[in-house]
């Protein structure tokens, strides 16, 4: 049967293209929930027109999720794919929205991830036109992934998580190199910090004040002391704050970005963090902080690597290269899959490169290869993967 979805693949190829053309051409940028919606309006048709069932599920601020579903009553438990339709960049970045040289196209969110989301609407499509039928295939796609579920909140990770309950595999179809599968990813914990101390002048009345920089540079120093590479990372992004050169500072705010690969380490980063805010080392100083973001970690569990284990397998086995597990620090969507129980690999959609800039560009043999890939490792998943035995 592989064959035959491979040849379904490199059919259905041209059109695919065409939709991701489409799309690229949308802004998406992920606090704009009607440019997000739209991206949303053109996938749920291009999905219904094959005949797919679609589901949305409405947010108020960000862009609406989809699930959309084939071989919905096929008999084993199903396969998910995870993606997101938002892109962090504004209307107006690009002057180009798609341009092509050679073999390389380039345009706004192209791979990170219009371009995964495609290749699994492909894979879809060439498994039903192939007439596999062991399995449902669900795609989940959300619309403020770049924001790490900032604006759809709980409800929005929910929303991945309940629908990857109970999979036989989950695949997140986030850019990759092509060599590479994703097995575990850290956490983050995004802190807005804010203190307060008492402005006066700098020279005339230097005792008289209480700077609210020198408390914060403090609290820095102190909260970034322990980081370590390898287990978890303190780090103070941002800093904004004083009046004039001439006055001591009242009020600094300063952002913190902190990274951790296990769920046991998140309240150690809490107690460690909050305990070094709320602690004065300048009498006379008072601080608050809000927690403006978090993501939790994608752990690199047994089922992960079992997984990772098959795609590579079936990788050689059909001369689509070699890959190996790797452990990444940045975040995705595949960590509320794996929290969900299911077995999670990410990475697995296009090869291309500087994402996040102007310059963002897909290899565009990845759009075929990649989607090979994903659906012969469905194809050749054995009937009790992933279940508990």
């Amino acid at each position: 049967m592989v064959e035959t979805i491979f040849a379904c693949v490199e059919a259905q190829a041209e059109e695919h293209k065409q939709l991701l053309r489409d799309i690229v051409c949308m802004d998406s940028y992920t606090p704009d929930k009607a440019d997000v919606d739209a991206v949303g309006r053109c996938l749920r048709d291009f999905a219904e027109k094959h005949g797919f069932h679609v589901q949305l599920h409405p947010f108020e601020k960000a862009g609406d999720g989809l699930l959309i579903t084939c071989n919905e009553d096929a008999p084993l438990p199903p396969v998910v794919f995870t993606g997101h339709m938002d892109t962090v960049h504004p209307k107006g970045t690009f002057s180009t929205m798609w341009r092509e040289e050679g073999g390389i196209w380039y345009g706004p969110g192209i791979t990170d991830m219009k371009g995964g989301l495609v290749i699994g609407l492909l894979v879809m499509c060439a498994l039903q036109d192939a007439g596999y039928r062991d399995r449902p295939i669900k795609f989940i796609m959300i619309g403020d992934e770049e924001l790490s579920e900032g604006l759809s909140g709980e409800e929005g990770k929910d929303f991945i998580r309940d629908n990857a309950r109970g999979s036989a595999a989950a695949i997140t179809l986030e850019p990759g190199d092509g060599t590479k599968i994703t097995v575990g990813r850290k956490g983050s914990i995004r802190y807005k910090v804010y203190v307060t101390g008492k402005a006066s002048h700098a020279d005339s009345a230097y005792s008289k004040g209480i700077s609210a920089i020198k408390e914060a540079s403090h609290k820095i120093l102190a909260i970034e002391a322990p980081s370590d590479q390898e287990q978890i990372t303190y780090n103070c992004g941002m800093i904004r704050g004083g009046t004039s050169p001439n006055t001591v500072p009242e009020k600094v705010e300063f952002t913190l970005y902190n990274r951790y690969w296990k769920m046991e380490q998140r309240q150690e980063i809490k107690n460690h963090v909050e305990g070094i805010i709320a602690k004065s080392f300048i009498p006379g100083t008072q601080s608050s902080f809000d927690v403006v973001g978090e993501r939790w970690p994608m752990e690199a569990t047994e089922q992960n690597y079992a997984l990772a284990e098959h795609i590579a397998a079936v990788s050689r086995k059909y001369g689509l290269g070699e890959r190996e597990a790797v452990l990444t620090s940045s975040g995705s969507d595949a960590s509320y899959t794996t929290m969900a129980g299911a077995p999670s690999v990410c990475t697995m959609g296009p090869v291309g490169g500087h994402i996040h800039s102007v310059r963002e560009f897909m290899r565009a043999e990845s759009l075929v290869n990649s989607a090979k890939l994903v659906a012969a490792v469905i194809a050749e998943l054995p009937a009790d993967f992933g279940v508990e035995k």
